[in-house]
């Protein structure tokens, strides 16, 4: 037996095939249309009920409902109530008119059930990495799911989405999910402006995040351990591989650090390198500079002392600066390490650094950071920060600029004194 009623948006009955429809208003239908539930689709209570603009005197927004107990299609039951009940008062339904419409025009014209439509729906979900194993997974154990939409039309589609996919459940396209009438929905299909394509709520989000982190997590573990069983080499032969694997890769390369093999002798290297570059220009001007000083040595004429040290001085501040900036760049950007090679313990590091890939994109910077510190801190590999760095090579500059212009002070000291006094 099926029974379809349409009532005005206030609740009140306006027809009832079952017969003359009573007076009483429906408080379910007057609290359902300001919430702006545009349909409710319960296929397990065999009810399906949703908004269409007729126009009868003048264009109204009125609530159709269709239930049956025969296996019948609910959505069909609808559509075809509607045509029926405006076919026989002489009223029209204001099809194209936009807004909530759309939902019912997309039903009644089949468009919603267009293969490449649901296929879109189908897409969408899949963009974000939701497959129905997800949603079905989420409505188990929360009780009902939310999606976001741009339009009425796409919620047209991702209602005949969830209803080939999963027959059984009850769909809700609402505004808000405040209403105690359609809480037995196990999927509320919300549009939403700020979308632009059907797309999980704040809600459904936040728990595929949970369990996308711990998911990653788990198998950023198991990929840990597998590198742990793999190495059988001491740290200091093992360390390299792995830097060589990591640094430079994603999302190794979007977290600001170096990786680096510990070398005590690498300050050292750094200093005595700036110290080549500036030192011998540092004492060769700072001789320069003496010679040239007024009162020196070297007399050119009067008035000519002073400019030419100063150029001295110039050119030999200038070869201060390039050998420093000549320094940096012949500087390694990354760690000494060697290239990655095929053997058990990179291929594990390999499939490490896969995990942590996948950690990257359901846990925030930080906790990718502290994973990579996880996996690389039993072999000696350190996890610095670029700035810290960018530190040391400074202050080692700075340490070779300082004794540079000292020998450079110093040179230009004793040529000075040293002429004057044996003058």
């Amino acid at each position: 037996m099926s029974r379809f009623r349409l009532y005005g948006s206030g609740g009140r009955p306006v027809y009832d095939s079952a017969g003359d429809p009573s007076d009483r208003r429906l408080d379910r239908i007057k609290r359902e249309f300001n919430a702006g539930v545009a349909m409710f689709y319960d296929p397990g209570a065999g009810l399906v009920r949703g908004q269409v603009k007729i126009h009868r005197r003048s264009p109204e927004q009125f609530v159709a409902t269709y239930q049956t107990d025969a296996d019948e299609d609910l959505l069909t039951g609808l559509v075809d109530g509607v045509r029926r009940v405006v076919d026989r008062r002489e009223w029209t339904v204001q099809y194209g008119i936009g807004g909530n419409q759309a939902l019912f025009d997309a039903l009644a014209d089949g468009s919603a059930f267009d293969p490449e439509a649901v296929s879109a729906v189908e897409a969408d979900l899949a963009a974000h990495s939701i497959a129905p194993d997800d949603l079905r997974a989420a409505v188990a154990a929360e009780g009902a799911v939310d999606l976001r939409v741009p339009d009425y039309a796409t919620a047209a589609a991702a209602l005949a989405y969830v209803r080939e996919e999963f027959p059984d459940y009850a769909v809700a396209v609402t505004e808000s999910t405040d209403v105690e009438t359609i809480a037995a929905a196990d999927v509320f299909v919300r549009p939403a402006r700020e979308v632009d394509r059907v797309s999980p709520g704040p809600a459904f989000a936040a728990r595929l995040d949970r369990h996308r982190a711990a998911a990653a997590a788990d198998a950023f573990e198991r990929a840990v351990d597998t590198l742990a069983t793999s190495v059988d080499a001491d740290a200091g032969e093992v360390a390299p591989k792995l830097a060589a694997t990591f640094d430079g890769r994603a999302p190794v390369s979007e977290l600001d650090v170096r990786l680096v093999v510990p070398d005590p002798a690498a300050a050292r290297r750094s200093f005595r390198r700036t110290l080549l570059y500036c030192l011998p220009g540092a004492i060769l001007f700072g001789t320069v500079s003496g010679l040239l000083w007024p009162g020196g040595p070297v007399d050119l004429g009067a008035g000519s002392g002073l400019p030419l040290h100063l150029l001295g001085l110039a050119v030999g501040l200038g070869w201060l600066v390039t050998g420093l900036l000549a320094s940096v760049a012949r500087a390694p950007e990354r760690a000494p390490a060697t290239e990655p090679t095929g053997d058990e313990a990179t291929e594990a590091a390999q499939r490490a650094l896969d995990a942590l890939r996948r950690l990257s994109m359901a846990a925030d910077e930080s906790a990718v950071r502290n994973a990579l510190t996880t996996v690389l801190d039993p072999y000696d590999v350190v996890v610095e920060p670029a700035a810290e760095r960018r530190r040391r090579r400074t202050r080692s500059n700075a340490i070779a600029a300082a004794v540079s212009a000292a020998a450079a002070g110093l040179a230009l000291a004793l040529v000075y004194f040293g002429s004057t006094a044996m003058g």
